[in-house]
């Protein structure tokens, strides 16, 4: 059996601020830290009666909130920078809100666009997004059908937006434009088939 547990990091002071992080070096914020070890306690539920391995992106937000689950499940973390956000390049850091307005070669719903192939300066079209993340899915698959044990995955929410796209057949718009998942989800993949998407673990302190 092949499972993969797509899990997308806590939530970071630009989430909270709607900015685009791209590969920037931002942490977790006081939320996010809580909705790490709400998926360390999760995951660590969910995974008791299995050995697991975790797989998990470079970039700082991925690797904090894999910290404490690295922790429950008591597992060496590995890390793959294909699994990596989008690279925005010189869009990294402007408010979501205003980018397609400010650059309307980024909006993939625009007539007659070719934004699924636009390169920013210093950044990575979507297309090669697809390709690295998809590499690295792959590789995974094989490794957990290899040796019979799930995967969880820390990453970023295109990466899994791509991911699941994939799973489903989705073209890379409406891969992008069509899905959304939580800061702190989890979306389980079995068998080459979504069994559960964007599962986010209960917050014991909610009122």
């Amino acid at each position: 059996m092949s499972e993969i547990l797509l899990v997308r990091h806590g939530e970071t002071a630009w989430n909270a601020a709607d900015r685009v992080q791209g590969w920037a070096p931002v942490g977790l914020n006081a939320t996010g830290r809580r909705q790490a070890d709400r998926l360390a306690d999760h995951l660590s539920n969910e995974l008791a009666a299995a050995d697991a391995a975790l797989v998990t992106s470079d970039l700082a937000r991925a690797r904090e909130t894999a910290a404490p689950i690295a922790d429950a499940l008591d597992v060496d973390p590995t890390t793959d920078p294909r699994l990596r956000e989008r690279d925005f390049g010189r869009y990294q850091g402007i408010d979501a809100e205003e980018l397609f307005e400010r650059f309307p070669e980024l909006d993939l719903l625009a007539e007659g666009s070719d934004a699924t192939t636009y390169t920013p300066d210093s950044g990575e079209s979507w297309i090669d997004v697809r390709e690295r993340v998809g590499a690295a899915f792959a590789d995974l698959r094989e490794r957990t059908l290899t040796t019979d044990v799930p995967i969880v995955v820390v990453t970023h929410h295109n990466p899994i937006r791509l991911v699941c796209g994939r799973v489903r057949g989705l073209d890379v718009v409406p891969a992008l434009t069509d899905q959304s998942f939580a800061n702190g989800s989890v979306t389980r993949i079995r068998d080459g088939r979504i069994d559960r998407a964007g599962c986010v673990p209960d917050d014991p302190d909610a009122a």
